[in-house]
């Protein structure tokens, strides 16, 4: 009885340390800041980029700066150890919110990717934050949209 009684005191208190500890978080070798913990829930963005195409789960490559002559662009994000938890993208333009979309993420490993068409008039700096189950956000990007040339 009191090798139970250890046993489920051993449990409990491991349980405790591991949901009071933050999670450690990978540097993402594409993305340009990183603006908070992923709190008790875990996990981490491994990597992200903004990219013009997406080829076989993978971003094609990565950008910082569009031209008005390319008007789709894509946000590609790899979450590990956040399985069973809904992420968002949330798109920002001059600070206001111009989409969210959302994922289930079903893998310890898991790649998400989302899409916008920019409209020629919308040149400036667009952000996309990665908000977490608990409403944080973990991660952002930014990708500045200029005039062609």
């Amino acid at each position: 009885m009191d090798r139970l009684i250890k046993l489920g005191c051993t449990l409990l208190l491991s349980g405790g340390l591991f949901i009071s500890s933050p999670p450690i978080l990978a540097e993402a070798p594409v993305s340009q800041t990183y603006t908070g913990e992923v709190g008790v829930i875990g996990g981490s963005v491994a990597r992200s980029a903004f990219t013009l195409a997406v080829v076989k789960r993978e971003p094609k490559e990565a950008i910082t700066k569009l031209t008005t002559k390319d008007h789709h662009v894509y946000y590609f994000t790899e979450f590990k150890g956040m399985a069973g938890q809904t992420v968002r993208h949330r798109w920002l333009y001059d600070g206001q919110v111009m989409s969210e979309v959302s994922f289930d993420v079903g893998a310890s490993r898991w790649r998400v990717w989302s899409s916008k068409t920019l409209l020629t008039e919308s040149t400036g700096t667009w952000k996309v934050e990665v908000v977490n189950s608990l409403d944080q956000v973990v991660w952002s990007d930014e990708l500045e949209y200029v005039a062609a040339e």
